[in-house]
């Protein structure tokens, strides 16, 4: 696999500086509606731990208790509120459906989920994936050795596994990422597919 280190270790550079403001999406809200679920919506997901944040307002940090990538969304779209602007990058998260948008700026801030086509450990440590989007579109994925070492360590710590088995085709892969542009190549080599740096990721049984 192909990945671009450079930009990826650029981007991780940013993001570490403000990782505790963009994991969980917290600053300023404005008079427009956030957009974030209502706690009738959030009802399936009480078994996943909060605790309070800024204002009170509370806040899930351990992602890999969902059971489902539906649930992980659900939790991050509270912690991350569509129309709200937050993270490093001062953007709005994007929550990606089936297909990726072919305006998505550079640096943006997504939600993705895809199925598993090829996993594998890089030699720099990191973690790669070729992933396959619901319309069919390939994308590349890549967890940086530091974010997977901490992604492992948690696991350790607790009963909650965020990645089960990321190198199994057919499972599925869901992340928080930044979008670094059509900067990959797939596997036939002959053209660049849309490359994600993964800040979080965890994968589950389609």
């Amino acid at each position: 696999m192909n990945c671009p280190a450079p930009q990826l270790l650029a981007v991780v550079a940013l993001l570490s500086l403000s990782s505790g403001c963009d994991r969980v999406g917290l600053g300023q809200h404005s008079q427009v509606p956030d957009g974030a679920p209502s706690e009738d919506q959030l009802k399936p997901i009480a078994y996943m731990s909060s605790e309070p944040g800024p204002g009170g307002r509370k806040v899930y940090r351990h992602y890999e208790e969902a059971k489902t990538c539906g649930d992980f969304e659900l939790a991050l779209r509270w912690n991350r509120p569509p129309n709200v602007e937050g993270g490093p990058f001062h953007r709005k998260m994007q929550y990606l459906g089936g297909s990726l948008p072919a305006d998505l700026p550079k640096d943006s801030e997504v939600f993705i989920t895809a199925k598993i086509e090829k996993g594998e450990t890089l030699p720099s440590g990191s973690t790669g994936w070729i992933l396959r989007m619901h319309d069919g579109a390939r994308v590349q994925a890549v967890e940086t050795a530091d974010f997977w070492a901490k992604q492992e360590q948690e696991s350790e710590d607790g009963k909650y596994v965020a990645l089960v088995k990321p190198e199994k085709p057919g499972r599925i892969l869901c992340a928080q990422a930044v979008y670094q542009g059509q900067a990959g190549k797939g596997p036939d080599q002959d053209q660049k597919v849309p490359v994600f740096a993964v800040l979080f990721a965890m994968d589950r049984e389609g």
